[in-house]
């Protein structure tokens, strides 16, 4: 245990820490009102073509005739086929929605699933820095600055005249999610008692699933678009003043050599939690010790060039150190595989209620009851069995429950929320059991920069995933689960391919991953050596 556990150790919990975690928590309930309320905003709507003559343009027509996106006019024999212009949509299930509003039909579809993808790109983009950003600006700044602005472009959306300025304001809510949820967490982690932090670590994100149940009551509630988000983005505001009475991690404070500013945090901290910490000068001893502990990590690094130049050789040098060598190649690209897979399936299953011919309420409602388990139960389960085999388990079941939906015959409703709701229950859990496998392959050296890179390939494919629903799912309702089940079945393959970690050590290097590998090639039967085969291992 380090230096600075210990401090913490000494601090306990009290309110200083369950201040920053209950808060945190309270934002990312917050989150999937805006990233998975986009189902709401733009469902896929019946609609039809109004002719000029419904329009009340003079027209004298003999006889009109009309499809989705165009009609035609016949006049003394003479008949002309006119673009659609203007559309009557069914409002049985909402009242108005960004799709009716803005007419997103025809030539405009594409804008539908753009406005939910577009927050994907946001948070893609704002993945690229997020990290570098947090940790060279402080925690709270940034998690001031992404729960501030995300909170405001929230509030404002619902005001908004046209289909542009709502996907603008859609792209920077996605850059500020993933930098305020990581800043977020990386602050709760850092300042809670160290006994704790697993636990800590779980339920901070366990107000996503609830916020997910409750959109669905939402969107059952407000079926008005604009009345939606304005309800959902409101109590956002309500986090804002608790910035005021967080404090800087301590120990992000240490390391940037602000140790009068990491004591008066400390001192507060034991004043709120009630506990007694050593005299200052002993505790500024201290300080230092942690600070030399923590650059002692980073003696033998060269220091990066300055400017813009220095963080793309900084980019180029990280990105290349995860496929430089063959077993590190071989890890990274499995879990970016699986990772677009994850982001891929997970999202167009939260998302795609309205094309799968199901209650889009109830969907939401059961999407996110499906998740809780993931955080719960799923624990001991992944103690028992270990990393690759429960993920696998996972993918397997989702692609089972998705695939059987392809012979399955039309119009059975129930069949479909239950395959879809057993689906996203096996990707759920598949998720959380993918990224702490993730995080327990990557060597210490690279793991920060593998884990930025992998939630990076998730984001993509939650991008893809609203144009997968939307392309797909109007061709037939079972066809996007299927792809989804396809992707999940190749997913569990090369799940395959990945080493168990449970009970084995951390790797603190690359050089010393692949010094496992090597051991490991020197163990081939001496026939196999004798025929002189040099393939690689494969990864068990």
């Amino acid at each position: 245990m380090s230096k600075f556990d210990d401090l913490l150790q000494q601090l306990g919990t009290g309110k200083w820490n369950l201040l920053i975690v209950i808060s945190v928590g309270y934002w990312i309930f917050q989150i999937p009102l805006h990233s998975m309320g986009a189902a709401f905003l733009t469902p896929d709507l019946t609609y039809s073509c109004r002719t000029p003559h419904e329009a009340n343009v003079d027209i004298q027509a003999d006889n009109e005739t009309r499809s989705q996106c165009s009609y035609n006019v016949t006049i003394e024999g003479n008949t002309e086929e006119h673009v659609c212009s203007q559309w009557d949509f069914d409002n049985t299930t909402y009242t108005n929605t960004i799709t009716s509003e803005f007419e997103l039909v025809c030539e405009y579809s594409f804008l539908r699933p753009l406005v939910k993808s577009i927050y994907f790109l946001g948070a893609f983009s704002g993945s690229l820095v997020n990290g570098w950003l947090t940790d060279r600006y402080g925690r709270k700044r940034m998690l001031s600055l992404g729960t501030v602005v995300f909170s405001v472009s929230g509030n404002i959306l619902c005001w908004l005249p046209n289909i542009h300025a709502i996907l603008v304001v859609r792209f920077v809510m996605g850059i500020m999610h993933p930098t305020s949820v990581f800043a977020g967490y990386t602050l709760s982690m850092e300042t809670c008692d160290p006994r704790h932090r697993s636990l800590v670590g779980i339920l901070v994100f366990l107000p996503w699933s609830l916020s997910i149940i409750s959109l669905g009551g939402f969107g059952y509630a407000l079926r008005d678009w604009r009345w939606f988000v304005f309800t959902v983005s409101l109590p956002m505001l309500v986090f804002l003043p608790a910035l005021w009475f967080m404090d800087e991690s301590p120990r992000w404070l240490i390391v940037r050599g602000r140790h009068e500013a990491a004591l008066r945090v400390l001192q507060r901290a034991s004043r709120w939690n009630g506990a007694k910490l050593l005299p200052e000068e002993d505790l500024l001893a201290l300080i230092g010790d942690v600070q030399r502990e923590a650059h002692g990590d980073q003696r033998h690094s060269k220091p990066p060039t300055p400017g813009f130049l220095g963080f793309l050789q900084l980019v180029v040098k990280e990105v290349t150190a995860l496929v430089r060598t063959r077993r590190m190649r071989d890890i990274t690209l499995s879990l970016y595989f699986n990772f677009l897979m994850l982001g891929m399936v997970y999202f167009g299953l939260s998302l795609g209620g309205d094309k799968f011919g199901v209650d889009p309420f109830i969907y939401m409602v059961l999407s996110g009851v499906m998740e809780i388990p993931g955080g719960t139960v799923l624990i001991p389960i992944v103690e028992k069995l270990g990393r690759r085999l429960t993920s696998g388990v996972g993918f397997f079941i989702t692609a089972g429950a998705l695939l059987v939906l392809g012979v399955t015959p039309s119009g059975i409703n129930w069949l479909v929320t239950t395959m879809a709701m057993i689906g996203k229950l096996a990707i759920s859990a598949a998720f959380q059991v993918v990224f702490l496998h993730a995080t327990e392959l990557f060597p210490t050296e690279v793991r920060v920069r593998g884990l930025g890179t992998c939630i990076m390939m998730g984001h993509v494919g939650s991008m893809t995933a609203p144009f997968l629903v939307e392309g797909l799912g109007s061709i037939g309702t079972w066809l996007p689960l299927v792809v989804f089940g396809g992707a999940s079945l190749l997913a569990g393959i090369v799940n395959l391919r990945l080493p168990e970690t449970r009970g084995e050590p951390l790797q603190d290097t690359v050089a010393g991953l692949e010094a496992i590998g090597n051991t490991r090639k020197q163990k081939i039967p001496s026939a196999a050596k004798q025929e002189g085969r040099e393939e690689s291992m494969p990864l068990h």
